[in-house]
């Protein structure tokens, strides 16, 4: 198995934040059902979002302003149709917070 040097990932990303964000976002990617972009000998998704992320497959965009959260892009063409070309985690924040209060409305009514 291939390992990956923190010191090439973070060449790619620019902050270890920004990395461990962008990587568990693009590894729920990949749970969900999306496409591999490089072939790796581990079926683990976290595992082959760093190595897509090293193979400069998936790019993480660094964050705005303060409090804005990393985004990821997976290019085009490489990209499934079901998939978004640049993807905002706090899109996914959100759905998740409705998905709670839908829940507790449940729950009280």
């Amino acid at each position: 198995m291939d390992y990956l040097a923190i010191e090439e990932l973070m060449d790619r990303v620019g902050s270890r934040y920004s990395l461990v964000v962008g990587a568990a976002k693009r590894a729920r990617q990949l749970k969900e059902g999306a496409v591999p972009l490089v072939k790796c000998d581990s079926q683990h998704p976290l595992t082959i979002a760093l190595h897509e992320i090293a193979a400069g497959k998936v790019i993480i965009k660094e964050p705005g302003e303060p409090g804005d959260e990393p985004a990821i892009e997976v290019p085009e063409a490489e990209a499934e149709p079901r998939e978004a070309g640049e993807l905002d985690l706090a899109e996914d924040e959100q759905a998740e917070e409705d998905a709670d209060d839908a829940h507790i409305e449940d729950e009280e009514g």
